[in-house]
């Protein structure tokens, strides 16, 4: 078999639950048979300030020990957090990127590539997925803790892990607020799965 691995990143601002959300992605990806990797990052550890963790995800045993370098996969919780940090640094040719955006992919597209940000996309070939998962995250949880709703993006955009493996993981973590938060990954995966 081929070694695979997967290096990700998920940005927001604290408060949004970026940190929880790469614990439980490793978590679905080792019930899943896969082996994983999270990597915390708190900057200033202050709500509303930026947040970072990064994973991988393999199917091999993961030797590394260090922050990932390259991206392949970008998850942004926060609408604005690229407007102020480069989100972007890192990201490879195919990746993928998510975003918690009311603006479409295209729109993304062109203003990361445009410079009118620090977060600017130099890569030529890459898919952009966006969804408004705050407001996802308010109809269903009652809160913009985005971080059940961009893990169910995750799933439908990467197929890394199946949406059974997120209900899965939320069910173990998350005991009577599971229903709300399985609501709303539900939601952004049928939403993301659309566009797919």
């Amino acid at each position: 078999m081929v070694e695979v691995m997967s290096e990700i990143k998920l940005l927001g601002r604290g408060g949004q639950g970026i940190v929880t959300a790469g614990e439980l992605l490793a978590k679905g990806a080792t019930m899943a048979g896969m082996h994983a990797q999270a990597i915390p990052s708190f900057g200033a550890e202050r709500r509303g300030g930026p947040s970072q963790s990064t994973l991988r995800i393999s199917n091999h045993p993961i030797l590394l020990r260090c922050n990932p370098s390259t991206i392949d996969i970008l998850c942004v919780f926060d609408p604005t957090i690229w407007h102020f940090v480069d989100a972007t640094t890192g990201v490879k040719e195919d990746s993928v990127l998510i975003f918690n955006s009311r603006k479409k992919s295209s729109e993304l597209e062109k203003l990361l590539k445009d410079g009118s940000h620090p977060s600017k996309l130099i890569v030529k070939d890459c898919r952009i997925f966006s969804l408004d998962a705050t407001s996802i995250a308010m109809e269903t949880i009652g809160r913009p803790i985005t971080n059940t709703t961009m893990m169910g993006a995750f799933s439908a955009a990467t197929k890394l892990l199946s949406f059974d493996n997120v209900t899965e993981v939320i069910k173990a973590n998350f005991g009577k607020l599971s229903d709300v938060n399985i609501k709303a990954a539900q939601q952004a995966y049928r939403l993301v799965k659309k566009r797919h």
